[in-house]
């Protein structure tokens, strides 16, 4: 040990760099794109022309975003639409909100140039809007949360009405009931789940870049290129958005922005059909890749339940804690920053996950798979509780 510290403390010597841990830090980042590249180039070399085709669309909205933040900040400061709370902890200055506006007419304006008009992508575009327009509503005046649950459940049946729901349960009336029922909790689930999550600096927009990312390459080695076409478009607008959104944020995305990812991501995780060799693998890679929202939404429910925090689904929605997944990371001493790339670590690592069951034969490697997430997440919940004990 002693060794490891002298040669490291010879190289910094030698480098003559103040900023040397910055270089430890950039290496492993280095390398993990470098194996992605490679894994790209091995994976998907028949592809390459699609990838190609595909970062056309996310070029464009990741530049309309560009161009359309600044504009939605200056109105936003003008029109006083501002969150003046002190939920982002360590940024107390009154931050504009409606970073969802230039998500919404970016992501709609390129997905109408580059997509068509099938019943699946019609129903998407009319129940997202309905979901935007209903958030952006709640970030000017806050809305009860009755009237947001209605326009979720709306936009929920609408989505449902072109066919994407769940398909693993049974083809039968109870089947169907249930398969409603799932698909219901699921949307709702991973709207809320994504506006939770837009606690700190970039964690809500980065989490569905991620997810979009890995839903992509599987979509489109399965040849299912309109919904890796969505998946493109979400990136480029996630990404440009985050220019503004990373710490320190110029702009936050408001209930309309984090609603209107969280309800796509759920439409994307419906609309492609994962694998045909059986349910588990099929649910195995959206619940993997969408595994830190499922995580953090189940474990603060039945916490707040517990705690008797929350009694029923209505004050369930309107609880505004600080025990969520990134507080308990700052509770333990991370940097906002920190707190943010840790998730962002754990999200890549369970998409990697989904990536190695997509051509599962056999539904035991899902299983492993889905077992070494669930102890992941049992690491996670004891960083968690030890979070809570710092906090109280």
């Amino acid at each position: 040990m002693n060794f490891i510290l002298l040669i490291t403390t010879k190289i910094r010597d030698l480098l003559h760099i103040r900023n040397f841990n910055i270089i430890i830090t950039i290496i492993p980042i280095l390398t993990f794109l470098l194996l992605l590249y490679l894994y790209i180039l091995t994976r998907y070399e028949h592809l390459i022309s699609a990838i190609v085709f595909c970062l056309i669309p996310a070029i464009f909205a990741f530049f309309y975003v560009l161009i359309l933040t600044p504009l939605v900040i200056f109105i936003a400061q003008k029109t006083k639409i501002m969150d003046q709370t002190t939920c982002h902890d360590l940024d107390k200055k009154p931050t504009p909100l409606l970073g969802g506006v230039s998500l919404y007419l970016s992501f709609v304006l390129v997905g109408l140039l580059y997509l068509p008009f099938t019943p699946q992508w019609k129903s998407i575009l009319i129940a997202s809007s309905i979901i935007f327009v209903i958030g952006t509503i709640d970030d000017i005046r806050p809305l009860s949360s009755t009237i947001r649950l209605f326009g979720q459940i709306s936009a929920s049946f609408i989505i449902m009405s072109s066919g994407l729901m769940v398909s693993f349960m049974p083809d039968n009336f109870w089947g169907s009931v249930a398969s409603v029922l799932i698909t219901l909790i699921w949307i709702l689930g991973i709207i809320n789940a994504t506006n939770f999550s837009d606690g700190v600096d970039g964690l809500a927009a980065g989490i569905i870049v991620i997810a979009a990312l890995f839903f992509f390459f599987i979509t489109l080695h399965l040849g299912q290129y309109h919904v890796s076409l969505i998946c493109t478009i979400l990136i480029g607008c996630g990404m440009g958005f985050l220019v503004f959104n990373f710490k320190p944020a110029k702009i936050y995305l408001g209930d309309g922005g984090s609603t209107f990812l969280g309800f796509l991501i759920a439409s994307i995780a419906l609309y492609g059909e994962w694998s045909s060799r059986g349910p588990i693998i099929a649910l195995g890679i959206p619940v993997l890749i969408l595994g830190v929202l499922i995580f953090d939404m189940i474990y603060i429910t039945f916490s707040r339940i517990r705690n008797g925090h929350v009694n029923n689904f209505k004050e369930w929605l309107d609880y505004t804690g600080r025990d969520h997944f990134h507080h308990r990371l700052i509770n333990l001493g991370f940097s906002e920053k920190n707190s943010v790339i840790f998730i962002y670590i754990v999200c890549i690592v369970l998409g990697i996950s989904a990536l190695q069951i997509e051509n599962a034969r056999l539904s035991y490697p899902v299983v492993i798979q889905l077992i070494q997430s669930t102890l992941i997440f049992l690491l996670i919940i004891m960083l968690m509780l030890m979070g809570r004990k710092l906090s109280n």
